[in-house]
This record gives structure tokens, C-alpha cells and sequence, in this order.
């Protein structure tokens, strides 16, 4: 298998900088948050999700932060506890100088680990946010506060998603249905706001360009076969989505699509760019602006279109994406 792909993802200057300038403010609230949660009555793990999650932030982005627990049954931190923690967060946010939280904090919770898992499948896995919590984990997780308890919890979510994998045949359909399900639950997000949101077009563009990025990445490491056991699972988490698509390009191996992955390359930066300098948030676009971006979020699609066609006479898993 050849790196040309990850060699180009490796040589773009902007986007390396980006990397570069979010490693970096990721390390300032690590030291942060490890000093606030030093003495934490329980093991709490934190987790940013969202532009810092993929390592691409620019002075626009707010923190997209996940809590997780791992007490030894399944109840949950109790309220004042997850006030203290939730207080000390948005102290960190506001020295930080980042955004508010959205939601005016709404979506901020401490979850069970027991609860992640054993909600998979359950009636209340997308109404408690356990569905997103744990899809979040897998596919665009850096760690905030206490790494150790979130590679704990990688480990045993993914278990759980292997649980039957025992022989060299097998296929994790479960882990695949949910990343597609993932998918599909944003999809269905975004149509149920657009209608009230005040900028439904950067919304489309953020599916269309970020999120789909997020999770066909991962698809088409499992169907590349570049993902094929717990452990090759566990090492591509720790990678961000860009660097996925460029090891999935790699094992494609298709010399002519490294064009196509150089313009991408080019236009996602230009998205990021767009977004760190709010060029996002007119509510009235020009028309220009409108379709340079339709354009390209179009292009991104055709290229994963593509590659997805260039799995399905070898994988075993192509037949299941509709299936």
C-alpha cells in the first residue's frame, strides 16, 4: 500500500497549521482541566468533540465538550456533583475567552459508561444522547481531562461492538449500522431545524463538508478492510478523520483520485477558513459565495461516492451500506 494520500494530507501547509494551532490550544486545556478536576470525588472523563475533536479550530470554534463516568454500577453522578463540574468548565470556557457553550449549556451531562452500552439498541439510546455520546467517542474524540478513563471506555465500548468476534470471518455489522445510523440521525436533525434555523446553510454545509467527512472516513476504513479488529479500531480512533480518509485512499490505491483529493484538500481549508473568520454567519450569503461552496461540498460527495464504488467488488462489508 502506498502513502500518497497521506503524504499530500501531511504536505499541505494550511491545514497542518491548523492541526499545529489546535494541538496546541487543546494542550492549554488539558493543563487547565487537569488542574480543576485534580481532586474530583469521581473519575470523570472529558472529551471535546466537534472542530477540536478533528484538530481543525480556528477563532470561531467553541468547545464541544462530553463527560463521561465509570463508577462500578450504572448510577449516575449526582446533581450538585455535575454542578460543581459543569461550573468549573465554563470558568475554563470564559478564561479560554472561547464562545459560550450552545445550547446555554443544555447539552452538557455526565454519562455512564454502563449507560452507553448497555442503552445500544435500547428505546432511549438517541432521547438521553448515549446514541451521540458514544458515536462521538469513536469517531472524533481528544481528550480534555483524564485520557486514561477515556481509552478505558473506548476499549469496552468497542467490545462490546466485537462482542461476536471470536473468528478471522467475522464482519462488524454492528459497529457499521450504528456509524451508518449516525449518519442518518444527523440527516434527519438537519431537516427537522432547517426550517427554524436563522442559518440553515452553514448548518448544510458543516453535514455536507465535516460530518460527512467524520463518518465516511470510518466507513471506508471498515470497508477497505484497513479496520478489521478491535485493536486496528482502537489505533484509527486516535487518528482525526482527515488522516483516516487519507489511510483509506491509501489502501484504494487508485492513483487517479489523488487530484480529486488534492482539490478537497484545498476547499475543506477554504470551509475552515470561511468558518474561522465568520464568513459563515451572513444570514443572506451572495449568490456567489452560495455556489462556490455548493460546488465543493458536491465534489467532496462525488470523491466519496467514488471510493465507495472502488470497494465494492472486495469488501465484504459493501452490500450492508444498503442492505
Amino acid at each position: 500500500m502506498g502513502q500518497n494520500f497521506t503524504n499530500e494530507l501531511e504536505q499541505h501547509n494550511d491545514l497542518q497549521k491548523r492541526k499545529a494551532y489546535s494541538e496546541s490550544t487543546l494542550a492549554n486545556i488539558n493543563l487547565k482541566a487537569e488542574a480543576a478536576f485534580r481532586d474530583a470525588p469521581t473519575p470523570i472523563a472529558i472529551f471535546a468533540a466537534g472542530s477540536l475533536g478533528r484538530l481543525e479550530i480556528g477563532r470561531e470554534s467553541d468547545l464541544d465538550l462530553f463527560i463521561v463516568s465509570d463508577k462500578e454500577d450504572s448510577t449516575r453522578v449526582n446533581r450538585l456533583e455535575e454542578i460543581r463540574v459543569f461550573s468549573k468548565l465554563i470558568e475554563i470556557n470564559r478564561e479560554l475567552k472561547l464562545p459560550e457553550f450552545s445550547g446555554d449549556g443544555r447539552y452538557l451531562k455526565i454519562h455512564n459508561l454502563t449507560e452507553l452500552i448497555n442503552s445500544t439498541g435500547d428505546a432511549h439510546d438517541d432521547s438521553e444522547n448515549f446514541f451521540t455520546t458514544r458515536l462521538l467517542l469513536l469517531l472524533e474524540s481528544k481528550s480534555i481531562h483524564n485520557n486514561k478513563l477515556r481509552e478505558e471506555c473506548i476499549k469496552k465500548i468497542v467490545d462490546n461492538y466485537f462482542k461476536d468476534g471470536n473468528g478471522k470471518d467475522f464482519v462488524p455489522l454492528f459497529l457499521l449500522n450504528d456509524i451508518l445510523r449516525y449518519w442518518r440521525t444527523l440527516c434527519l436533525n438537519y431537516e427537522r431545524d432547517r426550517v427554524r434555523s436563522e442559518n440553515w446553510w452553514k448548518k448544510n454545509l458543516s453535514l455536507k463538508f465535516a460530518r460527512k467527512l467524520t463518518v465516511f472516513s470510518t466507513i471506508l476504513l471498515l470497508l477497505t478492510d484497513e479496520v478489521n479488529s478491535k485493536e486496528s479500531l482502537i489505533s484509527a480512533i486516535d487518528y482525526v478523520p482527515l488522516k483516516r480518509l487519507a489511510m483509506s485512499f491509501d489502501k484504494i490505491n487508485d492513483e487517479t483520485m489523488l487530484a480529486g483529493f488534492k482539490d478537497f484538500l484545498n476547499n475543506y481549508e477554504k470551509f475552515l477558513a470561511a468558518k474561522s473568520h465568520a464568513e459563515l454567519n451572513n444570514l443572506e450569503p451572495s449568490e456567489t459565495i452560495k455556489n462556490d461552496f455548493k460546488i465543493m461540498v458536491q465534489s467532496f460527495g462525488d470523491m466519496i461516492n467514488i471510493a465507495l464504488m472502488k470497494t465494492s467488488d472486495k469488501s465484504r462489508l459493501f452490500k450492508y451500506l444498503i442492505a
